[in-house]
C-alpha cells in the first residue's frame, strides 16, 4: 500500500536487532527482510511505501555501545540518501563517557535534526533528576546545550518500563522543561501509560514546554483521545506526528491508526506532514 497524501515517518529506526538472549531465550523477532540494518533499508522503507521522508534513530539493546556504534550507519545514510534525517543517540551513562563525547563531537551535521535518548537503559538512575549522581546530571547538560546550540529536537523514549513511565518525566520538565524542544515518543507505549501520559502531555503544552508526542506504537485509544482533548481546549493539533517505530510498527498498521480517524483533511495533513516539516525544516 501507498498512502494518498504526504507522508513523514517521525520516529524509526536504522540498525540490526538481530538475534538476542531475552527472558531466557534466544529470540529473532525481527525478520531479515524487514531489518533496517543500513542506510539503503531505510530509503528503500521510504520508498516502499511512498514516503517523503523521515527520522531515523539507532536501534538500540541492553548495551548502550551497540546503539553508539550505529551512529556511524546513521552518519553515512543521511549523507547518502535524501529524505533521512538522523537521530544520533546519546546517553548521560558514566560509563559511555567516552562515546558521548565522540556522538556529540560530530555536531554539527546537516543531516542531523536530532538527539535520542531511552531513559528506560539508565538503570539505577531514572529520569528524574534527584535520582542522578554528578556525572549524570553534567551529561544531561551537555546534551541539552548541544540540542539548544544546533537546533536539535530531543527524542525522549516513553513506555511502561522504569525510566519512561510519564510519571517520572513531570520532575525532570520541572527542571528543564524549557532548556529544549522535546519528542515524547510513543504516547507511553502501552495502555497504562496512556492514561498517565495524556493528561500530563496537556498540562507540560499549558505550562509552556515545548513538546510533541508521536503516534507509533500507542494503541489506537490514544491518538483521538489525545487530539479530542487537545481540541476541547483549543490547543490546536501542531504537537502530535505521525511515526511508526519500524521495524518495530508496520506502516501498514501504523497509518490506518491515524488516516482512519473521523478528522478532518486538514488536521490529517497537519500530523503527516506539516507539523514534522516545521519542527524538521523539511
Amino acid at each position: 500500500m501507498k498512502p494518498r497524501r504526504r507522508v513523514f515517518d517521525a520516529h524509526f529506526h536504522i540498525g540490526p536487532y538481530g538475534t538476542q538472549a531475552f527472558a531466557k531465550r534466544i529470540i529473532t523477532p525481527i525478520p531479515e527482510a524487514l531489518n533496517h540494518a543500513e542506510g539503503d533499508d531505510c530509503a528503500a522503507y521510504l520508498k516502499r511505501y511512498g514516503l517523503q521522508g523521515g527520522v531515523i534513530v539507532p536501534t538500540y539493546l541492553e548495551d548502550q555501545r551497540t546503539a553508539f556504534d550505529y551512529n556511524r550507519l546513521l552518519l553515512d545514510a543521511v549523507e547518502r540518501h535524501a529524505g533521512l534525517y538522523g537521530g544520533l543517540w546519546v546517553s548521560p551513562l558514566p560509563e559511555v563517557e567516552a562515546l558521548l563525547d565522540e556522538a556529540l563531537a560530530a555536531l554539527p551535521h546537516p543531516g542531523v535534526r536530532a538527539l535520542k535518548i531511552a531513559s528506560n537503559t539508565w538503570q539505577p538512575y531514572s529520569i528524574a533528576p534527584f535520582s542522578w549522581p554528578a556525572r549524570v546530571r553534567r551529561s544531561v547538560r551537555r546534551i541539552l546545550e548541544a540540542a539548544a546550540a544546533h537546533s536539535l529536537v530531543i527524542h525522549f523514549h516513553t513506555g511502561y518500563l522504569p525510566g519512561a513511565d510519564p510519571l517520572e518525566f513531570d520532575a525532570f520538565m520541572k527542571a528543564y522543561g524549557k532548556a529544549a524542544t522535546y519528542q515524547l515518543v510513543h504516547m507511553g507505549e502501552a495502555i497504562a501509560p496512556v492514561f498517565k501520559f495524556v493528561p500530563r502531555f496537556i498540562e507540560w503544552l499549558e505550562a509552556g514546554y515545548t513538546v510533541y508526542t508521536d503516534t507509533s506504537l500507542v494503541p489506537g485509544f490514544g491518538p483521538p483521545w489525545l487530539l479530542n482533548e487537545l481540541d476541547r481546549r483549543n490547543l490546536g493539533f501542531d504537537r502530535v506526528l505521525f511515526a511508526t517505530d519500524t521495524p518495530w510498527g508496520r506502516f501498514p498498521s501504523e497509518y490506518w491508526k491515524i488516516e482512519g480517524l473521523d478528522l478532518d483533511e486538514a488536521v490529517k495533513e497537519q500530523l503527516f506532514w506539516e507539523n514534522a516539516a516545521r519542527l524538521y525544516g523539511v
